[in-house]
C-alpha cells in the first residue's frame, strides 16, 4: 500500500492540512514511535528531516507574511492569470506543504498488502499517527525516553506551531479577499488606487507607450459595446488578472475619463484628474494665434516661413495654466516638470499656427527666474488667463 501526499490546490487542501497540523499531540508521537517500530537511527532521520523544513517554513512564512500585507490592496497580481489565491498560496509555500506531508507519511505505519475494499494508494493524513484523535495514554511521560525522542517532540512542536500560523494567514487572506470581494466601496477605492499605481506619472505613460497603441481601435469599440455594470465587474475582476492586464485597465479607464470631454489619448492622460481643464486647453490650442501673446522675430521662424517665436515667459504662464499634474503615491496632486514637459511636446503637436515655441530648456530658464522671485503657480496661470477673452469662448 502506497501513501499518497498529494495536497488539492485549493481551500480543500488548505483546510486538510490546517485541521491536520492542529490535531498533533505529543501523545501521538509517542504512540507512533511503537506503532512505527522507530529505531535511534529513524528518529534521527525523522528530526533531520524536521529541521530542514523548519528553516524552509521559517523563510516562506515571512515571504508570506510580507505578501499578505500588499496582496488584499492589490487589484491584480502576477500569475492571477492563471491560479485563483488558494492555489496561488499553495505555490508560494510549495516547499513547506511538501515537507509537511513528508513528516505525516513518517508516522504511516508500513503495510504491505492492500486494504480490503481500497486501492493500492491511500491520502497520507488519513492514516498518519500524527492525525489519530484517540491514544491508548499507556506512557508514563516524556522522561522516560532517550534524548533524542525528547528533541524530536520538541522540534515537532514547534514545527506545527508555526506551520498551523502560516496556514491560518493563507485562510485569512482567503477570507479577506470573499470580504473585498463583497465590499463594493473599498473594491472600487483598491481598484482606482491601483489603475494610479501602474500608471504613477504622465512619463511613465509615455515612455511605456510612445506611439505604440496600448488598446487598438477595436478592442476600444469591443470593451465600449460590451460595458458590463461597474460593480459586477470589478467583483470579477479582482484578483483575476495580472499586472499587464491592469496596465490595460488603468489606460483604458484614462481614455474612458477622458473620452467623456472628447479628449484624445494623450489628453486623457494629461489631464485625469481634471478632464474639463483639458477640454479648456485643447480648445485653446487652435486658437493660439488668435490671442496676441507676445512673440519675438527670430532667424529660424524667418527661414521656415513664420512670423516669429513665442516668447518663453509667456510660454511659462501657458504651462502653469495648463493645469496638468499626476496623484503621487500618498494621492496628493503633484505638478512637476515631467507633466509639464509632456504637456509642452503634446502643445507642439497639435499647434498649427503661424508661430515657432521656443526650446524647452528656454522655457525653463524662464520659469528658474520665477521661481527664485518665489512668484506663486498661480499668479503665473493668471499672466497667462489675462489673454483669454473675457467670454470663455475658447471652448
Amino acid at each position: 500500500m502506497l501513501y499518497s501526499t498529494i495536497v488539492q490546490r485549493d481551500e480543500t487542501g488548505f483546510n486538510q492540512i490546517y485541521e491536520a497540523a492542529r490535531a498533533f499531540e505529543e501523545e501521538n508521537v509517542l504512540e507512533a514511535l511503537i506503532a512505527c517500530r522507530f529505531d535511534i537511527k529513524k528518529v534521527e532521520q525523522t528530526l533531520n528531516l524536521v529541521r530542514i523544513y523548519q528553516s524552509r517554513l521559517n523563510i516562506e512564512s515571512m515571504d508570506l507574511v510580507e505578501f499578505s500585507e500588499t496582496f488584499i490592496g492589490q487589484y491584480a497580481t502576477d500569475h492571477n492569470a492563471c491560479f485563483r489565491v488558494a492555489e496561488k498560496l499553495i505555490r508560494r509555500i510549495g516547499t513547506t506543504i511538501t515537507g509537511s506531508m513528508k513528516i505525516f507519511r513518517k508516522f504511516c505505519s508500513r503495510v504491505h498488502r492492500k486494504l480490503d475494499g481500497r486501492g493500492n494508494i491511500v491520502p497520507v493524513l488519513d492514516y498518519s499517527r500524527l492525525t489519530f484523535r484517540h491514544f491508548h495514554g499507556q506512557f508514563f511521560g516524556v522522561e522516560a525516553y532517550a534524548d533524542s525522542v525528547k528533541t524530536l517532540l520538541h522540534e515537532l512542536t514547534v514545527f506545527f506551531y508555526h506551520l498551523v500560523a502560516t496556514l491560518k494567514v493563507c485562510k485569512d487572506m482567503i477570507s479577506q479577499e470573499e470580504e473585498v470581494r463583497g465590499d463594493f466601496a473599498r473594491l472600487k477605492e483598491i481598484y482606482e488606487n491601483s489603475c494610479d499605481e501602474v500608471l504613477t506619472s504622465v512619463r511613465d505613460v509615455f515612455n511605456a507607450f510612445g506611439q505604440v497603441k496600448l488598446i487598438s481601435d477595436e478592442e476600444l469599440a469591443e470593451r465600449r459595446r460590451n460595458a458590463r455594470p461597474l460593480q459586477e465587474r470589478l467583483a470579477e475582476d479582482y484578483h483575476a488578472h495580472d499586472r499587464q492586464w491592469m496596465k490595460h485597465e488603468a489606460y483604458f479607464r484614462k481614455l474612458a475619463s477622458g473620452d467623456r470631454f472628447g479628449l484624445d489619448e494623450k489628453a486623457s492622460v494629461l489631464w485625469s484628474g481634471n478632464p474639463e481643464q483639458g477640454r479648456v486647453v485643447c480648445a485653446m490650442i487652435p486658437r493660439l494665434d488668435s490671442l496676441n501673446i507676445p512673440f519675438k522675430r527670430s532667424k529660424k521662424a524667418k527661414e521656415e516661413g513664420k512670423k516669429g517665436t513665442f516668447d518663453a515667459r509667456e510660454m511659462v504662464f501657458l504651462v502653469k495654466w495648463s493645469g496638468v499634474s499626476r496623484m503621487s503615491d500618498d494621492g496628493k496632486t503633484v505638478i512637476d516638470e515631467a507633466c509639464e514637459r509632456q504637456f509642452y511636446l503634446y502643445l507642439q503637436e497639435q499647434y498649427r499656427g503661424d508661430y515657432l515655441f521656443p526650446s524647452w530648456q528656454a522655457v525653463c530658464r524662464e520659469r528658474r527666474f520665477f521661481y527664485k522671485q518665489d512668484v506663486s503657480m498661480e499668479w503665473m496661470a493668471q499672466q497667462f488667463a489675462k489673454h483669454i477673452p473675457h467670454d470663455g469662448e475658447v471652448a
